[in-house]
């Protein structure tokens, strides 16, 4: 009888292994890079393909400071491997979604049963946020892997647990910088709390896990200080987080909050609440203190910034399934394993995942936001050649950047100033009666309302689709 139970659980967990890999991978090269980082991402990977310089990213035809490079050096990896496309560029994203949901699945499996195992599931599996950022080209579901494997490591006896916990941090420097800052922290606090009676003898593995962290950011910060200077560490150094380290306790950001309970399909919420309660409850054990803070920290340290971009929360999404696991194990417990409450869970929670998947989910599958902004990038690629300037008449360009091959300025209204990588209108007409720029593109209306600003400048218009035209001056 026991070994049909264990066979049947093997069954569904192998289902739910199918789930989430064609939630993952299912169409996963059929939409173009969208705007903005999943465009940016793919740019830097393809001049990393095209220059094979793996120190200073490159975007736009210029070094481009933004993030570190360990995600670009993987999408060119594979990218090296399979050619570049939008599936290469998304691969490592959806491959690293899918390792989370799978540890995620059989930890809470191993250590709470099937039907916790089933709702940490449903909570990550289904989660519109996790899964929309896992599908693109974006650095957010890598790191989040990298900090799970933190967790992991830190509860272990591994024999080589600090050079590890060394490594990972390093990767996670090379990945998303300042965000290292979050499980660094909860590593000490757990080591002070923990592990203080051991600290002085364990000094030595402290010194070799700051040795290891260290020394590969440090390596890839002195040759890209030797290529671009002192601006490139001083960047990654103090402002690659982009303010959202500036902290303010005197404004509440409630965004996050809600980002958080409409992510966990509103109704499993209140089930992460219950487990919440219970890693309280039961907090000397060390693995649920940091499953608290792997869960809570980064909520709170984000609802004191300005900053509401959701997928900051990204590296929380994973504890936040294990405590719902937690909490619906608990509930189980107290009813001393109740046929009817277990059943009712199971209804009641399939059904909510049913409507988040139809609802939620499977619109996801199918996304191509930017399928026409792409359509007359390529034609503006065919159209153009090397070393012409393309300015799209909105701000929406980073697509426009990687399907044109092209340098492209951005002009998205009249009274826009001259930057960088924008400019003004005004000077976009002088820079087109001196004969520097000759192609603009945009949706209809952009630019036809700009053919009519642009007084005495002849315009060749080639409408590529419903929504988007090339201008071409005569």
């Amino acid at each position: 009888m026991i070994k049909n139970v264990k066979l049947i659980e093997k069954i569904i967990l192998g289902f739910c292994f199918c789930i989430i890999a064609y939630l993952l991978f299912f169409q996963l090269g059929k939409a173009p890079f969208d705007n903005w980082d999943e465009a940016w991402y793919a740019e830097a990977t393809k001049h990393m393909l095209q220059t094979k310089d793996f120190i200073v990213l490159n975007w736009n035809h210029a070094v481009w400071l933004d993030k570190p490079p360990m995600y670009i050096w993987l999408a060119t990896l594979v990218s090296s491997v399979f050619g570049l496309s939008e599936f290469s560029v998304r691969f490592t994203s959806a491959l690293s979604g899918l390792i989370v949901v799978v540890i995620v699945l059989l930890y809470s499996y191993k250590k709470f049963g099937i039907v916790p195992a089933l709702l940490a599931f449903s909570t990550l599996a289904l989660n519109n946020l996790f899964i929309w950022r896992t599908r693109s080209g974006n650095i957010d579901a890598f790191v989040t892997l990298l900090i799970l494997l933190t967790y992991f490591l830190q509860i272990s006896k591994h024999k080589y647990k600090y050079p590890l916990l060394g490594l990972l941090f390093a990767c996670i420097y090379l990945t998303k910088a300042s965000l290292v800052l979050f499980p660094l922290s909860i590593f000490f606090l757990h080591e002070i709390f923990y592990e203080r009676k051991n600290i002085i003898k364990k000094y030595k593995e402290y010194l070799l896990l700051i040795f290891i962290m260290l020394l590969l950011p440090a390596i890839w910060l002195s040759l890209g200080y030797l290529k671009v200077g002192g601006e490139f560490v001083q960047y990654y150094l103090f402002k690659s987080d982009q303010g959202v380290a500036e902290i303010d306790f005197m404004k509440l950001n409630p965004d996050y909050m809600g980002y958080m309970y409409y992510s966990l399909q509103r109704r499993f919420f209140f089930v992460f609440v219950i487990g919440a309660l219970f890693a309280l409850r039961y907090i000397k054990d060390s693995k649920y203190f940091l499953m608290l803070l792997y869960s809570l920290a980064l909520l709170f340290q984000l609802s004191f910034t300005m900053k509401s971009n959701n997928w900051y929360l990204m590296p929380s999404i994973p504890f936040w399934s294990m405590l719902v696991a937690f909490g619906t194990y608990n509930v189980i417990k107290l009813c001393k394993n109740n046929i009817f409450v277990i059943a009712a869970i199971v209804l009641l929670s399939s059904y909510v995942s049913y409507r988040t998947l139809t609802t939620n989910i499977l619109p996801i599958l199918d996304m191509t936001a930017v399928i026409k902004q792409a359509q007359s990038s390529k034609a503006l690629h065919n159209l153009t050649k090397e070393g012409d300037i393309v300015v799209r008449l909105d701000h929406l360009y980073p697509t426009t950047i990687y399907y044109t091959d092209r340098k492209v300025l951005s002009s998205p209204d009249r009274n826009g100033l001259t930057e960088t990588r924008w400019i003004s209108r005004p000077e976009l007409i002088e820079k087109i009666k001196r004969g520097e720029i000759k192609w603009v593109v945009g949706i209809n209306s952009d630019v036809l309302n700009f053919q009519k600003e642009a007084t005495g400048i002849n315009f060749r218009l080639r409408k590529v689709n419903d929504e988007e035209t090339i201008g071409e001056v005569l």
